[in-house]
């Protein structure tokens, strides 16, 4: 039987809506049910279950095992190594992939938090969980150890994306046949123009195909232009960003997913939720999921260009055969590795400091975590 840890969250308030706080909200969720006594310090009570205000007084009262901050280049991954250095515990850091684009204060935060903060949490630091591909190439940038970087991509409630769902958003706007869905913000830099360009060139003139946006951003009516002069209007359509309850239906009843952002904006839940449901992902290479793709749930492009984008998608229509594979490949991904139970599983294992098998772009290779403190 394995034994109940006393886990501390610790997480940046200043974050938590934007990029951690359905993760920690939803593993903390799992790891009390199997268990462990889980709190989480950094954000307002309620906010995640368990959880609490206060840092550092808050965090030492609680006298945990192990913790796992959130955002580990903050003040809050920073108060995080110092307990764990005081405490004598693991510190682990859950990351997702700062985009490479865009958004220049949170890029200057981030400047000053490698600076101020980076150092200390690197030499506290037990080990990485890296929840998307471009966290994996941020934590090998940072130079953090190839051994104490994990990759735990995931995070799915299968009960809300099941296979088979038909989208009355899609219906409402007139969409039958095929559809090539796009989801997230529509802004410069990703990829967007080359979508519309590649889908013009290969399948804009079926009627059985359709190529939908779903999202806002500043970049819609250049969209609708672009796909005007190149006269494929009637088969490249805008929605507006699904609401929480129309997301399982939209991505489960899509045909395909194109994530064209390299620079890692292209959105989580979406994907991750469309490959459970059973629809595969077309992916340029250095996307958030890139890897999820390659590893048979879809297809990683040759690049990032129109060419790149229109043969991808003349070899995804030309071959049903090939499409069912994908897609019974993402359904068993869905329910062995992106599940929330499968992930809360793989982050026990670590926590427990048992011997994990690392996946980083190489053969598999057996990893052995500091062991935790004496029970």
């Amino acid at each position: 039987m394995r034994r109940s840890l006393r886990i501390a969250l610790v997480l940046n308030p200043f974050t938590l809506r934007q990029r951690s706080g359905d993760h920690a909200r939803c593993l903390a969720r799992e790891l009390i049910g199997r268990g462990h006594a889980v709190r989480a310090f950094g954000v307002s009570p309620g906010a995640v279950p368990r959880s609490g205000s206060s840092l550092m007084p808050g965090i030492r009262g609680f006298v945990p095992d192990v913790l796992l901050a959130y955002d580990g280049l903050s003040p809050a991954g920073s108060h995080s190594a110092a307990v764990a250095r005081r405490a004598g515990v693991p510190l682990f850091v859950a990351e997702q992939g700062f985009p490479t684009r865009g958004r220049p204060v949170e890029r200057g935060l981030r400047w000053v938090g490698e600076r101020l903060w980076g150092p200390r949490v690197r030499r506290a630091l037990t080990g990485v969980l890296a929840l998307d591909d471009l966290a994996l190439e941020q934590a090998r940038a940072f130079s953090v150890p190839t051994e104490q970087i994990h990759s735990v991509v995931g995070g799915v409630d299968l009960a809300r994306y099941p296979t088979g769902l038909r989208s009355h958003l899609l219906e409402r706007h007139g969409v039958r046949g095929h559809v090539v869905l796009a989801a997230g913000a529509l802004q410069p830099g990703r990829g967007l123009r080359a979508l519309v360009r590649a889908f013009a060139a290969t399948l804009g003139a079926r009627e059985d195909w359709t190529l939908v946006f779903a999202g806002e951003g500043p970049l819609g009516r250049e969209l609708e232009a672009l796909a005007n002069i190149k006269g494929v209007s009637a088969g490249v359509v805008l929605v507006e960003r699904p609401r929480a309850e129309e997301l399982p239906a939209l991505v489960g009843s899509a045909t395909l997913m194109v994530d064209a952002d390299r620079s890692g904006r292209g959105p989580r839940r979406t994907t991750l939720g469309g490959l459970a449901s059973g629809t595969p992902l077309l992916s340029v290479p250095g996307a958030r999921f890139a890897s999820l793709a390659r590893g048979g749930a879809g297809l990683e492009l040759d690049g990032h260009g129109v060419d790149a984008l229109a043969e991808g998608l003349r070899t995804a229509a030309g071959d049903p055969v090939r499409r069912a594979r994908w897609a019974d490949e993402a359904v068993r991904l869905g329910e062995e590795e992106l599940a929330w139970g499968a992930v809360a599983e793989r982050v026990e294992a670590l926590l427990l400091g048992e011997p994990q098998e690392q996946v980083l772009d190489g053969p598999s290779a057996l990893s052995e975590p500091p062991a935790l403190r004496s029970a």
